[in-house]
């Protein structure tokens, strides 16, 4: 239990830091709109990867579905 904890912990602290990386790479967005403008874009960057992240996990599992119930 405390290896599933630590891995969270790992993706949380790995997310805040490409947050902020993503920030400072839209540093120019940020200074010349708003820091609103550059969270939207750092989180749609966000949505974008983990919608990819997803189909391909989709993809692994499928046919896992149709497998009759034990």
């Amino acid at each position: 239990m405390v290896g599933y904890g630590l891995k969270l912990a790992g993706a949380a602290a790995l997310l805040i830091l490409a947050g902020g990386l993503a920030i400072m790479i839209f540093s120019d967005v940020w200074r010349n709109r708003s820091l609103g403008a550059a969270m939207l874009i750092v989180g749609g960057g966000l949505l974008l990867v983990a919608w990819f992240i997803d189909r391909k996990g989709r993809k692994a599992r499928k046919g896992l579905d149709e497998l009759p119930p034990i």
